[in-house]
């Protein structure tokens, strides 16, 4: 059996979706009319044709400053973005040339250390190698030295951390030589790719320095035009926008409903519209009517319960009138046979006086 109130809630939940797309038909005529429509004497058509132009002035005029604040954040975030990721692949880009760097110094101390370096070569790592030359040197005369096991171990100890930190002077060195020019003085035979590689990073590096100061140049432009807390701004520009759209709705759902209703039928561009206007108009009022005759149905089912219910106290009323009455009829009787037991003991007593 259908449940009637499940039925009027499911109903009004049509009608509720029939007036939301009739809502959306109404603006969209309203859009249509404001493209084309001319009043002519229409003093109520032309008065709500102003209101609906004024409203969507002022959610054009909102949203623009919305997109404008939102464009100068995106901006911002992007450009940041760009940055963060140019100033990691320099960084990555350092890191692989402090390698080849070390390479192309590690070439020198093999070359160094065997004294095959060319003169003016020899000159400029003197400096860099010299002092780490001879503590290697004097350890590896003082490991040579050592008998004991433990003594050795300790040397040879030694001899591998000075040789392992040896990194930072290498790089070192490897920079020295390629700014000096003097890297074609090397035994580059094994390591061919060195300087193709130095060349092809440094080209890269001049790159994204280069880029880096674009996005560096435009980032410190934005921020000379920086608002004061944008994000704050944003979201008030957004609430404003959202209360605009929304009035602007309003008055543009009203206009397409007077179009409708005043000058609908005129316009046969619009038929489209008018036709699944009048289809939702119809659906709305049917199911009105339905909901009316549920409703009717509810309140006379409610009412014939009510009915039902004033039955049983009547019934009940009516058995205790009788047993009330026939409670009556039994005290009457006693009272009666109380009286003329009464009047019997009356007379007994005066005739006992007179005799």
């Amino acid at each position: 059996m259908v449940n009637p109130q499940r039925e009027i809630a499911y109903k009004r939940r049509q009608i509720t979706t029939h007036e939301e797309d009739l809502g959306s038909l109404y603006r969209e005529l309203g859009q249509l009319g404001l493209q084309s429509e001319d009043e002519g004497s229409d003093a109520l058509l032309f008065e709500q044709r102003i209101r609906y132009q004024e409203a969507l002035e002022v959610w054009q005029e909102a949203e623009h400053s919305r997109q404008q604040i939102a464009l100068y954040l995106s901006q911002i975030e992007d450009r940041s973005r760009k940055i963060g990721e140019i100033e990691s692949d320099i960084k990555s880009l350092s890191a692989e040339e402090e390698q080849l760097y070390a390479q192309l110094g590690a070439i020198a101390w093999e070359m160094y250390t065997f004294d095959r370096l060319t003169e003016r070569t020899r000159a400029l790592c003197d400096p860099i190698f010299a002092s780490r030359a001879q503590k290697i040197e004097r350890l590896n005369s003082w490991a040579a030295g050592q008998r004991g096991t433990l003594m050795r171990k300790i040397a040879l100890s030694r001899l591998h951390a000075l040789r392992s930190s040896l990194n930072a002077l290498l790089e070192q060195a490897g920079r020295a030589i390629k700014a000096a020019g003097l890297e074609e003085e090397l035994n580059l035979e094994r390591s061919a790719h060195l300087l193709s590689s130095l060349a092809s990073l440094q080209k890269r590096g001049e790159e994204l320095d280069e880029e880096l100061g674009l996005h560096q140049s435009a980032m410190a432009k934005l921020k000379s035009e920086e608002l004061s807390s944008p994000k704050a701004k944003l979201a008030q520009s957004e609430e404003r926008s959202e209360v605009a759209k929304a009035a602007c709705q309003v008055q543009e759902r009203e206009y397409g409903r007077l179009l409708f209703e005043r000058k609908g039928a005129l316009r046969q561009e619009w038929e489209s519209q008018l036709r699944q206007i009048t289809l939702h108009k119809n659906c709305i009022l049917k199911l009105q009517q339905e909901i009316r005759q549920l409703s009717n149905q509810v309140k006379a089912e409610e009412l014939q319960a009510q009915i039902e219910v004033e039955r049983r106290r009547i019934a009940h009323l009516r058995d205790s009138m009788e047993s009330a009455h026939r409670q009556i009829i039994s005290l009457d009787a006693s009272i009666a046979e109380k009286e003329r037991r009464i009047e019997a003991l009356r007379d007994e007593g005066r005739a006992l006086i007179d005799g």
